[in-house]
């Protein structure tokens, strides 16, 4: 819902509702449900100037460090200001905000099942995003955001971090591409030293016919081997979607690892669209914690002796179509397999079973 109330400012309230069936062998069976305004913000703009005041997301580039899951608002939208400047070929955004505290939706057999487990009043961005359109559809991004929690933090009291890097982006004749580099400074817990890096490239080319995109993707992070406790080298940032990229079943984040992705996208009817993805998953450091999508929660601690990198391989497939006789109305159906790998039988006393993830989504925008 948007108002305009002339002379540049105007307001813009967004709520959400969400209701969630979860199944699994270790919880059984459990329901949550989440009412909230995923925005809610005025905004005055005068020439090529802005300023957004409020609940509202940060989305920016392919989504790895800032975006929003779709349809779970928790660490995915947040409170505060930003200020826009676009003008011709330059856009810079720059903000100051803290992530909403916002109910968690994640399961949980522990109490307070679902409720909100943290709270995000004492953490914070401050940030600057800046993009440079070189050509249509094409350019560069450069960012530098300070993520900081405070003492009174309930989770990583003292991390001040700084993430910096670029992003390249182009399309032409069918092909597309990104490359993007990214680096960490500061400080973990503890007064711990932070010292990481991330990279990634991807490359794709779509087909006139069904609009059928073929793709490989190389995502990269090196790991911390634990060898220096002085010094914490896994790279971390939570408000990204990292399961558009690494994995639907959320098994990794962008640190530690290494995976190989190959994608096929494709449209063979009106509002219908298949997606594809294998990957192919390696931890960086064999001695490093397997990390999950979070970056901070681990699946399987690292330690000196251990030397199986091979993580595994995952598959998943989604469909996605929407309704064109209920307008605003989108399901999504996936199904993904996870297939472990030797770091699994070696950290997991010799038991390496086959994962198997399924959903189903029913959306509905007003």
């Amino acid at each position: 819902m948007a108002g305009d109330f002339g002379h540049g400012l105007s307001a813009y309230l967004q709520p959400q509702a969400v209701a969630i069936t979860n199944h699994s062998k270790a919880g059984g069976t459990q329901q949550f449900s989440q009412a909230d305004l995923l925005q809610a913000y005025l905004q005055y703009h005068i020439a090529n100037v802005s300023i957004r005041l409020g609940r509202q997301q940060l989305v920016y580039g392919d989504q790895r460090l800032l975006g929003h899951l779709g349809w779970k608002d928790v660490a995915r939208t947040f409170d505060g200001v930003k200020g826009m400047y676009h003008a011709g070929s330059v856009k810079l955004d720059v903000f100051a905000v803290h992530p909403a505290d916002i109910g968690k939706m994640t399961p949980s057999v522990a109490a307070p099942q679902g409720q909100s487990l943290v709270t995000w009043e004492d953490r914070r961005l401050i940030g600057a995003y800046g993009t440079y359109i070189a050509a249509p559809d094409s350019g560069i991004d450069a960012y530098l955001i300070n993520w900081h929690h405070n003492q009174h933090a309930s989770v990583g009291q003292g991390r001040n971090l700084n993430t910096f890097g670029m992003r390249l982006f182009g399309k032409w004749s069918g092909f597309d591409g990104t490359a993007e580099t990214v680096f960490q400074t500061g400080t973990w817990s503890g007064n711990v030293s932070q010292k990481a890096s991330a990279y990634s490239v991807k490359a794709g080319y779509t087909f006139d016919l069904w609009q059928i995109r073929i793709g490989v993707e190389y995502d990269y992070s090196p790991g911390d081997d634990k060898a220096d406790a002085t010094t914490h080298k896994n790279f971390v940032f939570p408000f990204h979607t990292n399961h558009m990229h690494y994995g639907e079943m959320d098994r990794f984040s962008w640190g530690n690892m290494k995976d190989l992705r190959f994608s096929m996208k494709t449209t063979p009817l009106k509002g219908l669209t298949f997606i594809g993805n294998a990957h192919l998953f390696y931890l960086a450091e064999a001695t490093g914690d397997w990390l999950n999508v979070v970056g901070t929660g681990i699946i399987f601690a690292g330690k000196p002796g251990y030397t199986q990198t091979k993580a595994g391989t995952e598959i998943d497939l989604k469909l996605v179509y929407n309704i064109e006789a209920i307008n605003g109305l989108k399901l999504v159906g996936l199904f993904g397999i996870f297939n472990p790998g030797g770091v699994v039988t070696e950290r997991n006393a010799g038991n390496a079973d086959v994962a198997k993830f399924g959903y189903l989504i029913a959306n509905y925008k007003f």
